[in-house]
């Protein structure tokens, strides 16, 4: 088949004092849409991918797929951060709609899956994040675009959510949802699967105030105080504003013994951790679908989360761990005392979480009435 992957946003955009920016990066190889692209073409298919100019990487690279940017245009009215303007698709999707077989498209709330939905809806598969609407300009943009341009404009395009989640919040809208979901695909080149852990928690992330870091921190050393788990250390991979901070907290409370900071690590390196670590920890105040909650349960380590990720829902239904809003020490006593239990029903499950079954259940969509 002949896919065209509509995804403007390629990688999360920042946040420094309430403000959001695109960093630039010099690679985009690990990114998420990127991969599976490569997958598609890995099992015989061609791919085209339009992307916004904003992410574009500092150094050139060359992919086995067709990658086209666009120039966000009103930028200040509508921000690449958010909802990027490319009506310059329109133009490019009237042109070449009939190489495409199948698009694939991100996100309901964007102006490249209303113009793909327009244009040729019978070809266009819409894959679903979001499980709430836009906070931007108090919610008022992302409500009137579910609530009327949805409504309009889309309902005759299916649906695909990546989580539970994000399937009930579409189909508040009366939209084609698929009563299946996709989640992220986790390259299971990468990642395997390992049932020995080693005595260590494990952090994966971005170190803003949104992750909540340091009350980890906080119940990390009460975990060790109370069960005399010294042993045990915490290893915490990521960059970010929020890093001083933390490291303070570490230095000031005598814990530089165990836990430390490893920064950005490549994905060889995080898979090693990852496989090694007895589970993966998470207390975040704002998240959508966690890439390293999947790539956890692939490697066979638990996870302990709150709700905020929208893969807590699995989490609880299939026992992969602790999900749980206000966790304490006292869990993650829990998954030491039980870890090979959760990691035996993390083997169970981690075939539904690989990036080479993704280009079939597209294709299995796209091919349902």
């Amino acid at each position: 088949m002949k896919i065209l992957i509509l995804n403007a946003i390629l990688y999360t955009p920042r946040t420094i004092s309430q403000r959001r920016y695109i960093p630039q990066i010099a690679s985009i190889e690990d990114c998420m849409i990127i991969k599976l692209g490569l997958e598609f073409v890995n099992q015989g298919h061609e791919v085209t991918l339009v992307a916004a100019e904003d992410y574009k990487p500092t150094n050139q690279q060359d992919f086995p797929i067709e990658i086209v940017y666009f120039r966000s245009m009103l930028p200040k009215l509508f921000l690449p951060t958010v909802l990027p303007f490319h009506p310059q698709l329109i133009r490019f999707i009237k042109k070449r709609k009939e190489q495409f077989d199948m698009i694939i498209s991100s996100e309901i709330f964007s102006f490249n899956s209303l113009f793909a939905a327009c244009l040729v809806p019978d070809k266009t598969l819409i894959w679903q994040e979001a499980g709430n609407h836009n906070r931007k300009f108090f919610r008022l943009p992302s409500l009137l675009w579910y609530h009327i341009i949805a409504r309009i404009f889309m309902h005759n395009v299916k649906i695909v959510p990546r989580s539970l989640v994000a399937k009930k919040f579409a189909e508040q809208f009366r939209l084609k949802v698929s009563s299946d979901f996709i989640d992220h695909g986790v390259d299971g080149k990468i990642f395997h699967f390992q049932k020995e852990k080693k005595p260590f928690f494990i952090v994966i992330a971005h170190l803003d105030r949104d992750k909540n870091v340091m009350s980890i921190l906080i119940l990390y050393k009460k975990f060790i105080e109370q069960y005399s788990q010294k042993q045990y250390q915490l290893y915490i991979i990521g960059e970010g504003e929020d890093a001083e901070r933390l490291k303070e907290y570490v230095q000031s409370n005598q814990l530089d013994k165990q836990i430390f900071f490893l920064g950005r690590i490549s994905q060889k390196e995080l898979s090693n951790y990852l496989s090694n670590s007895i589970c993966l920890l998470c207390n975040s105040k704002k998240e959508l679908n966690m890439l390293s909650i999947g790539e956890a349960i692939v490697t066979g380590t638990p996870v302990l989360t709150n709700t905020v990720p929208y893969s807590h829902k699995w989490i609880q239904q299939n026992k992969l761990g602790i999900a749980k809003d206000n966790w304490t020490e006292i869990d993650m006593y829990e998954i030491v005392m039980h870890n090979q239990y959760y990691v035996n029903n993390c083997s169970h499950y981690a075939s539904q979480l690989l990036l080479s079954e993704l280009p079939n259940k597209f294709i299995k969509q796209f091919n349902l009435e």
